[in-house]
């Protein structure tokens, strides 16, 4: 949507209104298509698309491999993301939410892939969860004739975004209809979104090897993981000889004895 058109509408929504057609959504079970199609115009539609430059010098995934070493490339490195599309990968600004999110068990051994910027261009990534109420773009948006109602009204639709992306059991296909009103006509090639801290982004398979080269594969045990995340503990076992280059099989040395490696998010907020 138009950024003035969204502008009015936000301001002229009635808040109560607005909240029944999100609760509605949110319990939304077995609705019809052509509701919930009407549900989220009426709500997510309202919104203006915003974007972010991706600046993080290296982005993590994790991928199970039952132990053994991954020589499958299109295996390792392009798997899907369930949640945007098979079009997406899906990366972390930490090592550390991978083994969360992915609920990986102690004693299960992973692949942990690691990502650094090729070139000095950033990407530009469609902001799925809008601004938070502290961001100083609310100063801008008031200028342009955001009113008091209107950024309630934007809040509220934003924590709703948010409510879907952190759930246990994420919505897929309902996310990739956020995904689709959010960017309109103009087609991201990369989405963002936090998590209490944690930082997401998913990209395009086609662009990632443009901004971004996997420069290593360690295959590790998971040992333990404190505080839910806080401090994860892995033992590496092999590790990619070199950058990972697309098709080309990748090559593993073993560690040897190097002991444990030990990951603190304290380190990376």
């Amino acid at each position: 949507m138009r950024y003035e058109e969204a502008i009015e509408k936000l301001n002229s929504a009635s808040p109560e209104e607005l909240s029944e057609k999100i609760e509605k959504l949110k319990n939304r079970g077995d609705m019809q298509e052509e509701t919930e199609a009407f549900l989220l115009d009426e709500t997510v539609g309202m919104l203006f698309s915003a974007s972010k430059e991706i600046k993080a010098p290296e982005l993590y995934r994790v991928v199970r491999n039952d132990g053994k070493p991954l020589f499958d490339h299109e295996k390792t490195l392009f798997e899907e993301s369930p949640l945007f599309g098979e079009e997406y990968i899906r990366f972390s600004y930490d090592p550390i939410i991978p083994f969360v999110e992915g609920k990986i068990a102690e004693g299960e051994t992973v692949s942990l892939m690691t990502y650094r910027k090729a070139v000095e261009e950033n990407p530009l990534a469609l902001l799925l969860e809008g601004f938070p109420e502290d961001s100083n773009v609310f100063d801008i948006l008031e200028k342009d004739g955001l009113e008091k109602n209107g950024k309630e009204n934007y809040l509220k639709i934003a924590e709703f975004i948010k409510s879907e992306l952190l759930k246990d059991e994420k919505d897929g296909k309902f996310i990739r209809k956020i995904k689709n009103l959010l960017e309109g006509e103009e087609l991201c090639t990369a989405l963002y979104y936090s998590n209490d801290g944690a930082d997401y982004v998913a990209m395009k398979k086609d662009i990632v090897d443009i901004y971004y080269i996997c420069t290593s594969v360690i295959v590790c045990r998971l040992d333990w993981m404190e505080n839910k995340g806080e401090m994860v503990e892995v033992t590496p076992l092999s590790h990619s000889v070199g950058a990972v280059v697309p098709g080309k099989k990748i090559e593993y040395n073993e560690f040897g004895e190097v002991g444990t490696f030990t990951f603190e998010m304290d380190d990376y907020r």
